[in-house]
């Protein structure tokens, strides 16, 4: 059969998950996600379910989605205002925005002078404490200066006096673990909101690196987990929120910046077809959103360190994404000044020290007036001379820095994202939620009452290290927020050893892994696992419960002797009271695995693949490491899918507090897309979160078996039934072929397209050979070329 769209129907069986528990959450239908339904409001996600429709602007309090817009009053319009007709964040409006924007800056640089377009292609010290400057606004009168600064998990301060007036926000690993774009936009809202109180008009991020090693030091930063489809629709609902207060994103960092450890000198080997299937499209989706900049990486790629590699600067983001915007360097990330001037740098931070004399060279004219055109239309594209960003003024107030951005609004944001986030790994016997009136409740290991660890270099008990951490004065941990939570128990206690359960019904132990910039985790273990154990011999009777915070995949051998298990992704500041919510209904976690955790035995790389090799052997500092990409598209559970090895937990795996079960599929196509419709039906006592996952597969995506091409978290209370439905076009099932360099679909092989829906990457319910017929071939290829000119 061929796919295609003519009318087709497809009809699979009844599946039932296995019944965990029940559970309690505010009550809705369907929870938000990164795009809105026919006729909903999309002022706040600026995007829509249904590929044929646009989100509509009517004025600054409403916007809807529709297929068409005819400027004026409605017929039937309840409030009889016109409507403006705006279109609100197609790809189509982005495209013509970056056009507009690179008209005007190629305008404005004809009347620079040599000494203005030096000031726009690198840093400059005055910045009044932020992390990076850009003088522009003495370059070019109207402008704004560019404010810098590390995020995206919240505003990272510098200073100790200025602990604590941010938000320590959970990791964009959390953000990935929600499979929820509303989550990500309340986020990513929060956080920019923060932003402005401080004055900062860039952020550096969000990361949106792809996690191919589970060991990777940084990937609890980035907000892809392991599956580029997955951070695909996740960032662009970021971006989104990020650029409506006119804060430029970085989308970091360019490009296979995949492990820490020897990232300054280590050079990259990959085929094409990987770039483009996993590592690129991520950068592509924030690029469709409005990202304005991209930042190079440390890392050298082909040979060529990232900051000054004219194939990936040029002909990847240039030639085949078609990015107008500006490409900064990650702080020191510049080598050789000449070889980034010509190679496709376009600012280089924290200063210019390489770069300004080369581009001096009248040689270089040329080039000069490229930086310095990306530079400028990236601010255009903002609106930095529009004054969008609501701080007035071509500089910052001095002290904005310290002022406290954080509010109670933004600490529930955190909570709540940490609920939508929270990974219930296991749960026997409907051990959670547990009920707390005259129970002795047990908060078993150090990490219970800790927030700092001494031992730790960068980062704290519940947040990562590096760059991105937000130092805090008010975090919350477990054992404080179950005490101020928990009123009607008989008991709460703490203690270090496994003495501290003897006497108790419930003994939650607290876990708690580690992670940091600049060097990869040297295992998957997580400390004081050995409780476990130590608990179940000394109380039999007690519930046993494990909570654990870590920076991405770990082993889990030891969560067969708990009874269950809550898993989270180094959740910042308000760890103790979402901890305590979910623990006794209260919330509902509801996040599933945006990384597999491998099982015991599994073995996915060689040395060469990771870490590297060095002429002298493996393991050893070198100049010149080389890591060798040769598993291609096999990242993550696509490699545990090709080479049949299971996983301990699939990704997108996830336990409720609630039963589902899935019916009714349905395959209908039309119009240029295929659709997939499916019920979720609620058969437990609680409301509960499920999240359908849809995987599609066919011959030419071989190895791979399936990739994730769909997801959508719904809310179903107690009893009740939602709608969910897929859209599928020709980019869903199509391949990048290397030697072609081009998108190739399934339609053009004639092949047969087979579409899978489960609740992990292991767990399908339901899989149906598409049976459409008489297609037009339909060019993907144009999707990764969207901002082309």
């Amino acid at each position: 059969a061929v796919v295609g769209l003519a009318a087709c129907a497809a009809v699979g069986w009844r599946a039932r998950v296995p019944r965990d528990a029940a559970l309690g959450r505010p009550a809705s239908l369907v929870a938000e996600i990164g795009c809105s339904p026919i006729a909903g409001d999309c002022r706040s996600t600026r995007c829509c379910n249904d590929l044929g429709y646009k989100c509509f602007e009517k004025d600054a309090s409403w916007a809807m989605c529709m297929k068409s817009c005819t400027p004026g009053v409605h017929k039937g319009d309840a409030y009889k205002l016109p409507w403006s007709c705006r279109e609100l964040w197609s790809r189509e409006s982005v495209r013509r925005d970056w056009d507009r924007a690179q008209q005007r800056a190629v305008a404005t640089l004809a009347k620079l002078p040599v000494s203005a377009k030096l000031t726009l292609i690198a840093g400059a010290s005055g910045g009044n404490g932020y992390a990076g400057f850009l003088n522009a606004q003495w370059a070019v009168p109207g402008s704004q200066a560019l404010t810098m600064n590390d995020g995206p998990q919240g505003f990272s301060t510098y200073q100790e006096k200025s602990r604590g007036t941010s938000t320590q926000f959970p990791s964009l690993l959390s953000v990935a673990a929600s499979f929820d774009g509303g989550t990500a936009w309340r986020y990513s809202n929060a956080v920019s909101q923060e932003f402005v109180t401080k004055g900062a008009n860039v952020m550096l991020g969000p990361d949106v690196e792809i996690t191919r090693t589970t060991l990777t030091g940084r990937g609890f930063e980035t907000i892809s987990g392991e599956d580029p489809f997955l951070g695909s629709r996740l960032v662009q609902s970021f971006i989104r929120a990020t650029s409506q207060y006119g804060i430029m994103s970085t989308v970091k960092h360019w490009l296979d910046n995949n492990q820490e450890i020897y990232r300054q000198h280590m050079n990259v080997e990959v085929g094409d077809r990987a770039q483009f299937e996993i590592y690129m499209p991520v950068f592509v989706a924030a690029f469709e959103a409005g990202a304005g900049a991209v930042m190079c990486a440390y890392n050298k790629v082909y040979g060529e360190h990232a900051c000054q590699n004219s194939r990936l600067l040029k002909d990847l983001l240039r030639n085949d994404i078609g990015f107008k915007g500006m490409v900064m360097s990650d702080w020191g990330a510049t080598h050789d000044g000449q070889a980034s001037v010509v190679g496709g740098l376009d600012v280089e931070m924290p200063e210019g020290k390489h770069v300004k004399t080369p581009a001096q060279d009248p040689q270089n004219a040329w080039a000069l007036n490229k930086m310095a055109e990306h530079s400028l239309t990236s601010m255009y594209f903002m609106g930095n001379f529009e004054g969008r960003f609501p701080v007035k003024g071509q500089l910052p107030k001095w002290g904005m820095l310290d002022a406290d951005a954080t509010s109670d609004e933004h600490r529930a944001v955190a909570r709540s994202v940490i609920e939508e986030s929270a990974v219930l790994l296991k749960n026997e016997g409907a051990a959670l939620p547990f009920a707390t009136a005259g129970k002795r409740i047990a908060m078993v290991g150090k990490y219970c009452d800790m927030l700092e660890d001494a031992s730790y270099k960068q980062g704290s008990v519940w947040a990562g290290g590096g760059s991105g951490h937000v130092p805090t004065n008010k975090a919350i941990s477990p054992l404080q927020g179950m005490k101020a939570h928990i009123t009607d128990a008989a008991s709460i206690t703490f203690g270090p050893e496994a003495s501290a359960a003897a006497n108790a019904d419930v003994a939650v132990i607290c876990l708690a892994a580690h992670a940091e910039e600049g060097w990869d985790r040297k295992d998957l273990s997580i400390p004081q696992t050995e409780l476990v154990a130590q608990v179940r011999a000394a109380n039999a009777r007690a519930k046993v419960v494990v909570i654990a915070a870590t920076p991405g995949a770990i082993a889990t051998e030891w969560a067969e002797q708990a009874d269950a298990v809550l898993l989270m992704f180094m959740p910042g500041e308000q760890v103790g009271p979402a901890v305590a919510r979910m623990l006794t209904g209260v919330a509902q976690p509801s996040g599933r695995l945006p990384v597999s955790f491998p099982a015991a035995n599994e073995r996915r790389f060689t040395t060469r693949q990771y870490p590297g090799v060095c002429d002298h052997g493996p393991h050893k500092w070198c100049e010149h490491l080389q890591a060798n990409f040769s598993e291609g598209v096999l990242v993550g559970y696509r490699w545990n899918d090709a080479m049949g090895v299971p996983s301990a937990y699939p990704f997108g795996w996830g336990l409720s507090y609630s039963t589902f079960s899935y019916s009714d599929f349905k395959v209908t196509c039309g119009k240029g897309e295929v659709k997939v419709s499916l019920t979720v039906s609620n058969d437990g006592a609680r409301e509960g979160a499920a999240v359908p996952q849809m995987y599609v597969g066919f011959p030419s995506l071989a190895p791979v078996l399936r990739q994730l091409r769909g997801f959508r978290k719904v809310i179903v209370p107690a009893g009740g039934t939602a709608s969910v439905v897929f859209t599928l076009g020709a980019q869903d099932w199509s391949y990048f072929d290397s030697a072609k360099h081009r998108w190739i679909s399934a339609d053009e092989l004639r092949e047969q397209v087979t579409v899978s829906v489960g609740t992990s990457s292991a767990d399908l319910l339901w899989s149906q050979e598409l049976s459409c017929s008489s297609s037009p071939v339909v060019s993907v290829r144009k999707r990764m070329r969207m901002l082309a000119s």
